[in-house]
């Protein structure tokens, strides 16, 4: 599924181009794609993003890379169930990490979660 407006809002954000959002009419046409700028944007920063706009490659990994960023944004905001989940499940191989002959460290809640962010940012 074409990710072409989170791509272009992406790419404008990073450019630091203070935008409200971006409007992609057809995924095939770049005449139908726009910017909505906010009251602080330059002349100058209007015109960088005109030319990301004719530019920016909205490829396979443009798309993979999308993905990726998605991923990890629902893992950010995933519910506190699934928090819960993952971390009972944590604390349950701490226990076996525990009583490994060579004992190892605890994983914290905060490391798991981080793993499970960069894992989503991985596939």
């Amino acid at each position: 599924m074409p990710k072409t407006a989170q791509i272009v809002d992406r790419a404008l954000r990073t450019a630091g181009i203070p935008i409200d959002g971006v409007s992609i009419g057809s995924d095939t046409d770049r005449a139908t794609w726009a910017a909505r700028f906010t009251a602080a944007a330059t002349p100058a920063q209007k015109a960088t993003a005109a030319a990301l706009l004719l530019s920016l490659a909205i490829d396979a990994p443009a798309q993979a890379a999308q993905d990726q960023l998605d991923a990890q944004a629902f893992v950010d905001t995933l519910p506190i169930w699934a928090k819960a989940l993952c971390l009972a499940l944590i604390d349950q191989l701490n226990v076996i990490r525990a009583a490994l002959p060579t004992p190892l460290g605890a994983i914290t809640p905060a490391q798991a979660l981080a793993a499970i962010r960069a894992k989503a940012g991985q596939i």
